[in-house]
């Protein structure tokens, strides 16, 4: 009855505005919810009743299945030979006790899955021991003892990871629940599930402000109250996890997935944790559809959950994905990437191409969602997953920057550049506005840091970050862009640089031999703009694509400018003219990340372009960039101020502009040659660029041209301002009058 009353109000015309429908539907969700969560069957989170019978028959039939499951079967079978331990928690990330309570929900987690496929009473015991364990001890812990985050967890360290533990033991507690008996099951509930929920949305103002905090971590607080809300029959604890504290929607899950998400689908914290995230989104979404299929959670906003996971897997090059903002390594076979894509094939089977991602991943959850994807892997047609050149909005809105993304090539060698320009990115992200990464080869050839953690390592910081994450890895000089004056963008200040966001000029990537991606920043440094331009070319004159990377600064004064290029790889040759420090080594700063470089070398050059080449893997890259007398060019290498060897040594290439208050770089990243070891072969090793000219620069149009050593010219052209697809331009280039459509031009010239 509710449901029909909710769709004759929606279908009223007062309500076919967009904003006033979905106050609407927000207010009677929330009244709906009050009515329809009490009666709950078990199982009924994760697994059904229908899918355990489907899994029990499906057995044998699909070997991927099948090794999905006996490995599940095997982590149950072990934990049922050992002592049941729920020791006092004392460790940071990845001490004993960390680890011991982490074990325990992936332990209680696959029993209770077990218990369901199989009947054996001995799953469901042991999921009820170690919960009656934890209900004895839960009501004697206070704050975790080790002090690193305002949110102190009571199991961990942190809430985020007790929210962790929850999401996981609730999904338990709901496969053994008709088990355990009434007595039982009131003393967990009392004990436990109520004052652990209550901990996390209310425990105290720092965990309330986390449950409704538009976060990654209110995320799996919120996942973690609903889901143990909607096992024990709570409606009030389900209505403040998708609703918010105040169940008014101004927070809650739903409000999550109108914020975090940009209408591309692109988290605003980036694609780690955005690879993080996606776990509680997609297995909360998929609780919400079981227990209340009348919210149809995976059509909400235009299906954004469904667009969330195809976004995610496009920030990714090989199956690893982009290391932007705090990130680590992390791939497609990650625990959370196997949920989201099962999930988002159940609820979306015509998305043919996430089926490759499975068959990549080789691995299924034990559940209704698994069962369908994989049955499909062995039934359907297999088609590529099409990593593509493209353009992720970032804010809610689209409106707040984003990250362009240009592929040439479509194997797992393919070449793959990104320019970041989006909003700060949350608590996670770096101060890096439009700074880029290349990857070629089947390797990073240009990084980005990412984060400096050693995660669930616990002599270094416990696990959790080093302070050379803030001295080093957000600051400016880390990351392949322009610093001014030895200052971070925004001065490192979190509160000003997330007021901003760079913008997108545009993206252009419909030909496939000029593919462009331009962007602009006016706030990170005080009345001065900064604007880059990138085209990924493949073109006959070289072996493989090549980069022209154009990266403009205007001031009403001037400024000092550094430019670094990060690179993996071992230096093979450069035509600048310098000095190595071979007997002591100096930092090339005090502060803002300076103080953690080391200035291996500098030099400057007499020539119009400086070269500087090296080897990754059997490819070498060289990059040639325009010179002048006033430029000085340092070779650094990251390390300097680290005491306890946190960073890694990764090698720079620098050029320094000092004293300008307009400048504009331009400069050639070429993939050339081979380097063969088995074989000893070396070829190609020399650039092909002779020479770079600035031929037009000024506020509408930046023109370079580019001059192999085979004699080749080529003129490239990017418009400054005045975007538009199909706008007809024209400018005069060295007495040429030249013509054409859109936001860039390129061309072969004649000699």
């Amino acid at each position: 009855m509710e449901i029909t009353i909710l769709k004759k109000l929606l279908s009223i015309k007062m309500y076919k505005s967009p904003v006033l429908k979905k106050i609407t539907f927000v207010m009677l969700a929330i009244f709906i919810a009050t009515l329809t969560t009490s009666a709950v069957q078990h199982p009924g989170l994760f697994l059904t009743p229908n899918g355990v019978k489907e899994i029990k028959a499906s057995l044998g039939k699909y070997p991927l299945f099948d090794k999905s499951y006996n490995e599940l079967k095997a982590i149950a079978d072990k934990a049922l030979t050992e002592q049941i331990e729920v020791p006092v928690p004392k460790d940071g990330g990845g001490g004993y006790t960390h680890e011991k309570h982490k074990n325990n929900y992936y332990e209680m987690n696959a029993a209770g899955t077990l218990y369901q496929l199989t009947g054996n009473v001995k799953y469901a015991q042991f999921v009820l021991d170690m919960l009656l364990k934890y209900a004895q001890i839960y009501p004697t812990l206070d704050l975790h003892p080790v002090i690193k985050s305002e949110a102190r967890g009571k199991l961990f360290w942190q809430t985020l990871n007790d929210a962790v533990w929850l999401v996981h033991t609730a999904n338990a507690y709901d496969c053994v629940y008709n088990f355990i008996s009434e007595q039982d099951r009131q003393f967990i509930e009392k004990n436990l599930f109520r004052p652990m929920a209550e901990f996390l949305s209310n425990g105290n103002p720092s965990n309330y402000a986390t449950f409704n905090k538009m976060h990654n971590h209110g995320t799996w607080s919120m996942a973690a109250v609903g889901m143990i809300g909607y096992a024990m029959g709570d409606k009030e604890l389900v209505a403040k996890a998708l609703y918010g504290s105040n169940k008014d929607g101004k927070t809650g899950f739903i409000r999550q997935l109108d914020v975090l998400f940009s209408p591309d689908g692109y988290f605003t914290e980036g694609p780690y944790y955005q690879r993080y995230s996606i776990l509680p989104f997609m297995t909360f979404a998929q609780i919400i559809q079981n227990q209340q299929p009348e919210l149809n959670i995976f059509k909400y906003r235009d299906g954004i959950l469904q667009k969330a996971v195809n976004t995610v897997l496009q920030c990714a090059y090989n199956g690893e994905f982009f290391y932007l903002n705090d990130a680590l390594y992390k791939t497609y076979e990650t625990q959370e990437i196997v949920y989201a894509v099962d999930i988002a094939y159940k609820n979306n089977p015509a998305n043919k191409q996430l089926l490759d991602i499975a068959h990549q991943q080789g691995s299924f959850i034990v559940s209704d969602e698994g069962l369908a994807t994989a049955k499909a892997v062995y039934a359907e047609k297999i088609q590529p997953f099409e990593l593509k050149s493209v353009l992720l909005r970032d804010g809610q809105n689209g409106d707040e920057g984003g990250i362009g993304i240009l592929r040439s090539g479509n194997d797992n060698k393919q070449t793959c550049l990104t320019l970041k320009a989006t909003s700060h990115g949350l608590s996670h992200g770096h101060y890096d506005k439009l700074s880029i990464v290349l990857y070629d080869n089947g390797n990073c050839i240009l990084p980005d840091y990412g984060a400096v953690r050693f995660l669930n390592i616990e002599p270094k910081n416990g696990g959790g970050y080093t302070k050379e994450n803030t001295s080093w890895g957000m600051q400016t000089i880390a990351h392949n862009t322009v610093t001014v004056d030895n200052q971070s963008d925004f001065k490192g200040n979190f509160k000003m640089s997330s007021q901003f966001h760079s913008d997108i000029n545009y993206l252009d990537c419909k030909n496939p031999e000029a593919q462009v991606v331009s962007a602009v920043e006016h706030n990170a440094y005080k009345g001065v703009i900064l604007n880059r331009t990138l085209a990924l070319i493949h073109h006959p004159a070289f072996e493989f694509p090549v980069v022209i990377d154009i990266f403009k600064v205007n001031s009403d004064s001037t400024h000092n400018l550094d430019f670094p290029f990060y690179y993996n790889g071992q230096m093979v040759m450069t035509d600048i003219n310098y000095q190595k420090n071979t007997n002591e080594l100096k930092a090339l700063g005090t502060k803002n990340g300076y103080q953690h470089l080391w200035l291996e070398a500098s030099g400057k050059t007499n020539k119009p372009t400086a070269s500087f080449t090296w080897v990754t893997g059997n490819r070498f890259y060289s990059i040639t960039t325009l010179a002048n007398a006033d430029n000085q060019f340092m070779m650094t290498r990251i390390g300097a101020g680290d005491p306890d060897f946190n960073l890694r040594n990764t090698p720079c290439f620098m050029v320094r502009q000092q004293n300008t208050a307009n400048h504009t770089f331009v400069s050639v990243i070429e993939l050339h040659g081979l380097y063969d070891l088995t074989r000893e072969v070396t070829s190609g090793f020399e650039s092909n660029v002779a020479n770079i000219e600035l031929s037009k620069d000024d506020e509408n149009f930046t023109a370079a041209k580019i001059k192999t050593k085979n004699n080749l010219q080529f003129l490239f052209i990017t418009v400054n301002k005045d975007f538009g697809e199909f706008k007809n331009r024209t400018l005069t280039v060295e007495g040429k009058i030249i013509t054409f459509t859109g936001n860039y031009y390129f061309v072969e010239i004649n000699n």
